[in-house]
């Protein structure tokens, strides 16, 4: 399949067409995990350049200047890619520590609104709290897709490759998706 026949495919995408119809769902949410400074704002862009065919280059996620510390996404932001198909941009978390992948858990089971700044708390009282007031909208319908990105110009050391591991690992079990 040539780019021109991927990007046809992908405007086209339906979650009614597969065999099992579909299945309750009414999009897909691309949800993006990673190390801040890592490309997610960058691969957004490019998925909604390839998408949107313009020859114009759009920067609709701001990236973060490699050179600064930390990343520039503080809040959940939803970008549509096609009618069926969301890509949600998300706060880089630093160390991966167990209070950083609640949050992500909590975004995974959709229990985190988008829309919704990201505040990694290192208090169990206070993350509960949060999702006990967290105007919950369930989007339920939502098929959703974690999606790592990872740069290879960083080298992980050996307890930061067994948290990621573990951390993925838990997103195939929360998601069904490998």
């Amino acid at each position: 399949m040539d780019n021109a026949e991927l990007r046809k495919y992908i405007l086209n995408f339906s979650l009614g067409d597969g065999p099992h119809g579909n299945q309750g769902y009414n999009r897909v949410l691309l949800q993006l995990f990673g190390y801040a400074g890592h490309g997610k704002s960058s691969f957004i862009n490019s998925c909604k350049y390839i998408i949107d065919d313009r020859e114009e280059f759009i920067e609709h996620a701001e990236p973060e200047n490699i050179q600064s510390k930390g990343g520039k996404t503080m809040i959940r932001k939803a970008y549509d890619l096609t009618q069926n198909i969301t890509i949600v941009d998300n706060r880089g978390f630093c160390t991966m520590k167990s209070f950083e992948r609640a949050e992500m858990y909590a975004q995974l089971g959709n229990f985190i609104p988008i829309g919704e700044e990201v505040i990694w708390t290192d208090n169990y009282t206070s993350m509960m709290n949060k999702l006990e007031d967290a105007e919950l909208n369930l989007n339920y319908p939502d098929f959703i897709v974690p999606i790592l990105i990872y740069s290879a110009d960083y080298d992980l050391k050996d307890p930061q490759r067994e948290e990621l591991k573990t951390f993925l690992e838990n997103c195939v079990i929360m998601t069904g998706k490998i």
